[in-house]
């Protein structure tokens, strides 16, 4: 036998054990290091979720307790469920459906159950939809704390602060009722405040008043020139506006009334339909995703 040949060999093999040995410590701790998606620190983060024509809406909070506006229609249910899971949520502490429209709590029934709810705010607007059924069936069966908060209602939690904007009162007579009687939250962060217009038609706005200021402004109705116009904007001077709305819809979404209004104040558009986006603030300063503005790539 010659020796030098066998040495050569275990050699070769010696170097390559060492080499995959390497390799898989190096991942092993990059995969350490890697922060948890949640693992920010003291800020909030915000999720637009792409569900196709519809809202669903998360809040991460400092705190890591979790706020979820709306579960957009029925068949985006499982690809909602599919990125909180993503998210690493395990819990949503406050669920809020804004009003009982199919296209905002048609993903309820998947939300429910997949995760444990702390407690649910709803409009308090009668339907009487399946969706809506089925919606209350599921929170009496899992016996989750029920709320049909209304305007001058306010909550923290944790540094973060939820203020029920409307309904003020039941509005009846409308051409949509529903969206008329819309849950309105503001919800704040140090000096940062997102607000989360759902629905709202110019019938409820008329109960609210002049509207706070907010940074962020969920533009009201997916676009639609009769929950958002240039006299709300003033209004609310937000630096980045929302719009919520599925690609090629058969309502003509977002309304070029409204388009114009946004471009006309100068803040900054970020669309849904382009896919799910998130915001991040630590109570101060916004961060946002500058590829995804409206007018960059297309857009």
């Amino acid at each position: 036998m010659n020796i030098g040949i066998v040495m050569k060999k275990y050699r070769k093999i010696f170097i390559m054990l060492f080499t995959l040995l390497a390799i898989s410590l190096t991942a092993a701790a990059s995969w350490m290091e890697k922060p948890a998606v949640r693992d920010i620190g003291d800020k909030i983060q915000f999720y637009a979720f792409d569900v196709g024509q519809g809202d669903s809406f998360l809040f991460i909070l400092p705190n890591n307790e979790t706020i979820l506006i709306d579960a957009g229609p029925e068949e985006a249910g499982r690809k909602l469920v599919r990125e909180l899971k993503k998210l690493d949520v395990k819990k949503i502490d406050l669920l809020v459906a804004t009003h009982p429209h199919s296209d905002h709590i048609g993903g309820m029934s998947r939300v429910l159950s997949n995760f444990p709810v702390g407690k649910v705010w709803d409009s308090g607007f009668i339907h009487g939809s399946p969706y809506q059924k089925n919606f209350y069936s599921a929170i009496q069966k899992k016996n989750i704390p029920f709320g049909r908060p209304k305007r001058g209602h306010s909550e923290n939690m944790g540094k973060v602060l939820i203020e029920v904007l409307a309904p003020a009162r039941l509005i009846r007579g409308t051409k949509r009722d529903a969206n008329n009687n819309c849950l309105v939250l503001n919800i704040t962060y140090g000096s940062t405040s997102f607000l989360m217009l759902a629905d709202m038609e110019r019938e409820e706005r008329s109960t609210i008043g002049p509207l706070p200021g907010a940074a962020v402004l969920k533009a009201s109705h997916h676009g639609s020139s009769n929950g958002t116009d240039m006299s709300l904007l003033k209004e609310v001077r937000p630096s980045l506006i929302i719009l919520s709305y599925g690609r090629n819809n058969s309502y003509g979404y977002p309304h070029r009334e409204v388009v114009g209004a946004v471009s006309a104040i100068g803040a900054i558009r970020l669309d849904t339909k382009d896919g799910t986006f998130r915001i991040v603030s630590d109570g101060e300063k916004l961060m946002w995703p500058k590829e995804r503005e409206a007018g960059k790539n297309g857009g």
